[in-house]
């Protein structure tokens, strides 16, 4: 299974693909992933998804894209982002593969001087209106002329992408101008006070995930979530329904569960030993939330895991 590497404060940690450039550029499929789906996190990088086969669901921020084969989309940097099989799907237990291209590109790399970045780069940055950009295959317009722009970078830095650094550059801000031409020249710019309204809802998901993630083990309440995030009880509810579509304790719970599973690999931990390092105050509690979001008891799992069989899905 891949894993991101994804530090507490939810950003992760990049391997770049290239050893001279910070570019990320390869092929996946949404079956290496833990249950379909990548952890939540976000990066500085600006990220590029092409589905060659399947389909997926991508979640960016609060809002979800229904990717199939053929569309593409744009992440924008520092947003909450991740790919996963639709629920329905996961709930009959046997999703359909999701064969995808993913490219990241470091923003650095349109800087080439101070006014490129202040007038051109940073305004597309710190848009929340572009968040993301859907490409669905079946466009007519100027997205067919960024999707197969985006094909032809990921295609020149999967294959080459030390000995095409000028020309891996070039078509990056080719790209990117076609991008900014049709969002932020457009006009009607954020007003600075929303713009900083949604700046501190961003951070305040951000700190809060991160602290579940860091202190998952032990047992954490509403208050200590919020505080993490310096909002109120019911603000954080409501952050957590809008980016992640899961309440405050239903995220715990998958999170909790989810790390279990790597716990469970290790036949020296007993299954109570498991439980309480995931942060379940008893095994039968830890039993019962499994059983519900996968189907079988964790003893089963544990069997499955070790004879090779076909495992569950959450």
């Amino acid at each position: 299974m891949y894993k991101l590497q994804v530090r507490d404060d939810m950003s992760e940690g990049v391997r770049y693909t290239s050893a001279y450039l910070p570019v990320y550029s390869v092929m996946g499929r949404l079956s290496s992933f833990l249950m379909y789906s990548a952890d939540c996190h976000w990066h500085r990088d600006l990220e590029f998804i092409v589905i060659l086969e399947g389909e997926m669901i991508y979640h960016v921020n609060d809002r979800l894209y229904p990717l199939r084969n053929g569309d593409g989309i744009f992440v924008n940097a520092n947003r909450l982002h991740f790919g996963a099989a639709d629920a329905e799907a996961l709930k009959r237990r046997r999703p359909p593969e999701c064969v995808f291209l993913c490219l990241l590109l470091h923003p650095s790399l349109l800087c080439a001087h101070p006014y490129i970045e202040t007038r051109f780069v940073n305004p597309l940055l710190y848009d929340s209106r572009f968040d993301a950009l859907f490409f669905p295959a079946s466009a007519e317009d100027w997205r067919t002329q960024a999707l197969e722009r985006i094909r032809v970078l990921m295609e020149l830095t999967m294959q080459a992408p030390d000995d095409s650094v000028l020309e891996a550059q070039s078509r990056f801000y080719d790209l990117m101008s076609l991008l900014f031409a049709n969002t932020v020249a457009l006009g009607n710019t954020v007003a600075e006070g929303e713009k900083s309204a949604l700046y501190r809802d961003d951070l305040a998901i951000k700190q809060m995930i991160g602290f579940i993630q860091k202190h998952f083990n032990r047992k954490i309440t509403l208050d200590e979530i919020a505080h993490a995030g310096a909002v109120c009880r019911n603000k954080c509810c409501r952050l957590f329904k809008q980016a992640l579509r899961k309440s405050v304790f239903d995220y715990l719970l998958h999170f909790r569960i989810r790390q279990s599973l790597s716990y469970l690999a290790n036949e020296k931990s007993s299954v109570t030993d498991v439980a309480l390092a995931s942060g379940f105050s008893s095994v039968s509690y830890y039993g019962e939330i499994f059983k519900r979001l996968l189907g079988i008891s964790p003893g089963e799992y544990r069997r499955k895991l070790r004879d090779g069989g076909p495992l569950p899905l959450m």
